[in-house]
């Protein structure tokens, strides 16, 4: 199975660069104030699978080729005008999600509208992607986020290009550029690395055995059987005969750790779900990350618990990193008030700062 190795071997050692990072002031200007009828956490995740009126998208379909054999789905929101040299912008989404989900349908719309060039990917087995993969999404899968922006890079041809990665999508986004910045000076850089500008993370779950932990509380019991029952239902047809996923499909795990105890761990090549936690945490390799990186997390996310971005376990992080935690705004949502009712939109635009590089 291809876990760590195949990054590190492609990347090798990506150059330094000088690219002057926004203070948190900047990027906290307006602050987050949650609706006054979506303050509480749990409210503000759930309604973030609504949508949330924005523009029809009407994407040119690419696919990413992996060299296992699957196929990634990548949408291509081009806007008039668009240019080789002009920015362009990867989204990945969460574990449940895909292309079309509401967060990365607004997103597109939002920066295309500001001449961005989006492209919306589909994780394994995602979207529209359903039938194109043998193997499972997981939170180690950076090769595939590499091998995405790779295609970007020959798509665009030139430009700088930015990411946004979301809750899963947030924590492969990060492990792949912590992996990007592992020195390694026996290999070439990958020709396309320089263009890129900078990333972000939503709610990503960068220490996965502590939201594993999380997921075991009683009052979460809902949010596991929404995960562990699309997931099931989301299984390839090439392991559903497996005698494991049969028997998960019967007897279906109760929590996300019996999940990736029974099935993932078991699939993706790991030895079991700890093993599984310990090596795809992006908490282990973000100290290596040289990109301009922000990570915005929220104090009341019911999925992602603040622990995971204590201030020990920032210590470590390398200094590319800016890191925003609000009081509110739950797994996703950061539904604001008035003109601010997409704030965490905004944020990623001043983050961005696509106008400052044309």
């Amino acid at each position: 199975m291809q876990i760590e190795s195949r990054t590190a071997e492609r990347i090798g050692e990506r150059p330094a660069r000088c690219t002057p990072l926004p203070d948190v002031a900047q990027l906290l200007s307006p602050p987050f104030v949650p609706h006054r009828l979506i303050a509480g956490g749990h409210l503000q995740t759930v309604l973030s699978l609504r949508a949330l009126g924005s523009r029809p998208l009407s994407p040119d379909l690419h696919w990413v080729e992996l060299p296992d054999g699957d196929r990634l789905a990548l949408h291509d929101d081009q806007p008039d005008g668009w240019f080789p040299g002009d920015a362009s912008l990867l989204l990945i989404h969460g574990l449940c999600g895909c292309s079309q989900s509401p967060y990365m349908h607004r997103l597109a719309d939002r920066f295309t509208q500001r001449g961005v060039r989006v492209f919306r990917l589909n994780l394994r087995g995602c979207g529209v992607g359903e039938g194109e993969a043998q193997g499972i999404t997981h939170a180690g899968r950076s090769d595939d986020i590499v091998d995405a922006l790779e295609k970007i890079a020959q798509l665009t041809q030139a430009g700088p290009i930015a990411a946004v990665g979301v809750s899963l999508g947030g924590n492969q986004l990060l492990r792949a550029m912590g992996m990007v910045g592992k020195p390694s000076s026996s290999n070439p850089t990958t020709h396309w690395l320089h263009r890129i500008h900078r990333i972000a993370a939503v709610s990503p779950p960068t220490d996965l055995q502590r939201c594993s932990d999380n997921m075991e509380k009683v009052s979460l019991r809902p949010y596991n059987r929404y995960f562990i029952r699309h997931l099931l239902n989301r299984a390839p047809s090439s392991v559903r005969h497996l005698p494991f996923i049969v028997d998960a499909i019967k007897r279906q795990p109760k929590t996300m750790r019996e999940l990736d105890e029974r099935i993932t761990a078991r699939l993706a090549g790991y030895e079991d779900a700890t093993d599984y936690y310990r090596r795809t945490s992006a908490s282990n390799v973000i100290a290596n990350i040289q990109v301009p990186t922000l990570i915005l997390a929220s104090a009341d996310d019911p999925i992602v618990p603040a622990s995971c971005f204590s201030e020990q376990a920032r210590a470590s992080w390398s200094e590319s990193v800016r890191f925003l935690l609000t009081k509110h705004g739950g797994h996703i949502g950061f539904i604001g008030r008035g003109q601010e009712r997409h704030w965490m939109d905004g944020l990623l635009e001043r983050w961005f700062d696509f106008a400052a590089i044309e």
